[in-house]
């Protein structure tokens, strides 16, 4: 769910400084709920039954760091626009080590390759550390028109690339123009030969040119219903072809008495300066919150800020429910 916003801005967050009344992490931090906060004296019975609550909460942790993991770093773009149903080619390697030069790094563009405006493709070669090495490389590549099948159907550019030495002065770059206003799904072919003009690596690549489309936008949460003491995660997951900004700052709200309010307790008191930008069919990274193990049952919502370069702002929301108390818990 979506709303225009006139915020003027591209979803930067900045600094905020507080008090700080709850547990938080963003940005791949981890920092304590709060749920085993301050001491106390413990009778003997207590004694006895601590050392299974501690493993019930480990467990619980496990369990959360699952969640994180599939949901925080999932495997697959949440859209591809169709790439995945290319026949399987064999893919550019980050690294060169498989041709012998581990230091060697062939870099291009974060998957999925989809762009609405019409670029040029390919590939940078970066050597690290910036020692110097010898490759006397022939790097030859071709960009073909494909169908939806992945048959070639014409070379629309091609390019020869010789590098000798590679070091830090420079990346020597390999890239081919797809037709200005030909849509559809591309080939980028390239082959590695070596001074005896034996080729060493052959590879292909598909991207996909398509119309611009804004949206739709997504907030996502890792689960729906929570109770006190759990942690939300939160994300931005972009299905459309056009890239958007986004910051870690968000808001909270609770609904009660007909309307959707602000709930200060649970929304972050600070935040990381840092400014990401989002590319077709890929999922942000999270951010997450700690509910205070004294939040009341009810009806909330997250509210999350991006930008676009054709939109000053969009409100994202995210709803949930939080049910029963902390006391609740069983282990």
């Amino acid at each position: 769910m979506a709303d225009r916003v006139g915020i003027g801005g591209t979803g930067l967050c900045l600094l905020v400084m507080g008090v700080l009344g709850m547990g938080f992490f963003g940005c791949g931090s981890d920092q304590d709920s709060g749920a085993s906060a301050g001491t106390s004296t413990l009778s003997g019975a207590e004694e006895v039954t601590k050392p299974r609550i501690l493993r019930a909460e480990a467990a619980s942790i496990n369990s959360f760091n699952s969640e994180y993991t599939a949901f925080c770093e999932p495997k697959k773009p949440v859209r591809d626009f169709g790439l995945s149903e290319l026949p399987p080619v064999r893919e550019v390697p980050e690294s060169a080590k498989g041709l012998g030069h581990g230091a060697v790094t062939m870099s291009g563009r974060v998957r999925p390759w989809v762009t609405s405006d019409p670029e040029p493709f390919g590939y940078e070669f970066w050597e690290y550390p910036d020692a110097g090495v010898r490759l006397d490389w022939t790097v030859t590549a071709q960009l073909w028109t494909i169908d939806r099948q992945g048959t070639a159907l014409r070379e629309v550019d091609h390019e020869e690339l010789v590098i000798r030495r590679l070091d830090g002065a420079r990346a020597p770059r390999i890239f081919l123009d797809p037709p200005e206003k030909r849509r559809g799904f591309y080939r980028f072919d390239m082959q590695i030969a070596n001074q005896d003009g034996k080729v060493i690596g052959s590879y292909g690549t598909y991207f996909k040119v398509v119309r611009p489309s804004w949206g739709p936008l997504r907030l996502q949460l890792h689960r729906d219903v929570l109770r006190p003491g759990q942690q939300l995660l939160s994300r931005v997951a972009n299905y459309g072809s056009e890239p958007i900004s986004y910051g870690e700052s968000f808001g909270v709200q609770r609904y009660e008495d007909g309307a959707w309010r602000p709930a200060p307790k649970l929304t972050p008191n600070y935040w990381n300066a840092w400014l990401g930008a989002l590319s077709a069919g890929l999922a942000s990274r999270c951010s997450s919150l700690s509910l205070p193990l004294l939040t009341l049952p009810g009806r909330y919502r997250v509210v999350k800020l991006i930008g676009t370069e054709r939109h000053k702002g969009v409100r994202l929301y995210a709803p949930f429910k939080v049910v029963g108390t902390r006391a609740d818990i069983k282990f």
